[in-house]
């Protein structure tokens, strides 16, 4: 199978596929940071992102299951 990847709409324009829903093939140790990676993104940008497995927040370096959904989000700070 293969995760289900979805990206904000401030996220889309910065990734190589310029899609808003993507598909990744679903391999043993695959983590949400080697998809944003893969994207075109580093480390850098990783600290500004929010990561959503299955609809609940996770950390980039969590390992993904066959089938999940995942969601990139700006993690948006204030006060």
């Amino acid at each position: 199978m293969a995760i289900q990847v979805k990206w904000s709409p401030t996220l889309i324009k910065r990734t190589k596929s310029k899609q808003a829903e993507t598909q990744v093939p679903w391999s043993g140790s695959l983590s949400p940071h080697a998809i944003f990676l893969a994207e075109g993104f580093n480390d850098a940008d990783a600290e500004a992102v929010l990561v959503l497995i299955n609809d609940a927040q996770a950390e980039m370096g969590d390992t993904l299951n066959d089938g999940d959904r995942l969601e990139f989000m700006v993690s948006i700070q204030g006060g």
